[in-house]
């Protein structure tokens, strides 16, 4: 809360002798405190950073953005922010700080052979739940369709115990356009 509501500080000091006013006072400050509140709470939602679940949920809709069930808070303000920045035009220092926003400093590393081909590059240690889903809208939103791009996404994981069950999904899509 932005304040301790005390109504009755605000009386001068002869009007505090009329038990009056200062129970009526003493009696709206808890109807105060709502609106301090519910002002703090308006205030923080128009920050994606510091947005609650409601902040975020109108943020969403804004953007057209569906979040899934599996999405924390956390995952969803990174996806809000990636799409708030979406900004033209499109150059590698622009994709580089997308990147960046998403991925961390140090996450990933992008490489480019433009001379012999339109190639481009990228691997990523992303975890999280969406953000490949995310890496994959800022590739095909950001990127001219006459660079092919390979994207490398690697996650590491320090295991210590007996696995009895092991199970693993991949998916990989690949596309080939010819003329």
């Amino acid at each position: 809360m932005i304040r301790e509501v005390d109504l009755i500080s605000y009386l001068p000091s002869y009007l505090t002798e009329y038990q009056e006013l200062t129970h009526t006072l003493a009696a709206e400050n808890p109807e105060f405190e709502l609106v301090w509140k519910a002002a703090d709470q308006v205030l923080k939602n128009e920050f994606i950073a510091k947005a609650d679940e409601y902040g975020i949920s109108r943020f969403e809709k804004m953007l057209h953005i569906f979040p899934s069930k599996e999405d924390s808070l956390e995952s969803r303000r990174e996806r809000v922010q990636s799409r708030w920045l979406d900004a033209v035009p499109y150059t590698m220092i622009m994709l580089l700080k997308r990147l960046i926003s998403l991925c961390g400093e140090t996450d990933f590393q992008l490489t480019g052979n433009f001379e012999q081909g339109y190639t481009l590059m990228l691997e990523t240690g992303l975890e999280e739940f969406g953000k490949v889903a995310e890496l994959e809208k800022i590739i095909a939103g950001m990127l001219p369709c006459n660079i092919t791009t390979s994207v490398h996404n690697e996650t590491y994981a320090d295991l210590k115990g007996t696995v009895w069950m092991f199970g693993t999904a991949s998916v990989s899509e690949s596309i080939t356009i010819s003329t």
